[in-house]
């Protein structure tokens, strides 16, 4: 809880500041408080986590799915709201296989799904596989891709065949591990492969491999 002109004053000197990193608790707080500033910490043993890095966001909604995790989304003690996107609800096909998944309303899931978050809106074509990624309002998964340990953000298409991302325990060298990135809009190509810790602005043209 801050006062406003203590915030405004802090925040428009750390803005001038060209050696800082514009991290709230990084820069504004250290400052704060070297400068002399009343503060008080309070302690929180509830569930927390800084979604700052590609790494937190992804860990931050697979953490929506573990079932070792503090919290449920579907608590009545203490209920998460969130936007309505009046979609109508989501459709699963019988031949589909989702676990450990959260789906959100307007999705059409007809391939493999599992421990992963699509939001509003996702579609996952027969054949198509999705493992512990999220997908962003929109996109769109083909028949045949696969997609795993990323992140798909909004209305990219992954075409027939892709491969996008890869399960640590297949990578020799774990420091080549990390989360894929497919930016907004983005299509895959069909057949193209996407190596962890790609991160994707353009479109990835048909057979394309992309480290």
């Amino acid at each position: 809880v801050f006062s406003t002109d203590k915030l405004k004053y802090y925040l428009e000197r750390d803005n001038g500041d060209p050696d800082s990193s514009k991290d709230f608790g990084h820069d504004i707080i250290p400052y704060m408080l070297n400068a002399g500033e009343r503060m008080l910490s309070y302690r929180f043993d509830g569930y927390w986590k800084d979604v700052g890095t590609i790494d937190s966001l992804w860990e931050a909604n697979m953490d929506l799915i573990d079932p070792n995790e503090p919290f449920s989304l579907w608590d009545n003690d203490f209920k998460v709201y969130s936007r309505s996107s009046q979609m109508p609800p989501q459709y699963i096909d019988p031949q589909a296989k989702v676990g450990n998944s959260v789906v959100a309303a307007g999705c059409n899931v007809y391939g493999e799904v599992d421990f992963s978050v699509l939001f509003e809106g996702v579609t996952v074509q027969n054949g198509a596989v999705v493992r512990d990624s999220i997908i962003m309002p929109g996109s769109v998964v083909e028949s045949g891709a696969i997609v795993q340990y990323s992140i798909v953000a909004e209305n990219a298409v992954i075409k027939q065949g892709a491969r996008i991302g890869e399960r640590p325990e297949n990578i020799e060298d774990k420091d080549k591990w990390g989360v894929s990135v497919v930016g907004g809009g983005v299509t895959v190509g069909k057949n193209a492969v996407i190596s962890p810790k790609a991160m994707l602005y353009n479109d990835v043209k048909d057979g394309e491999v992309v480290c």
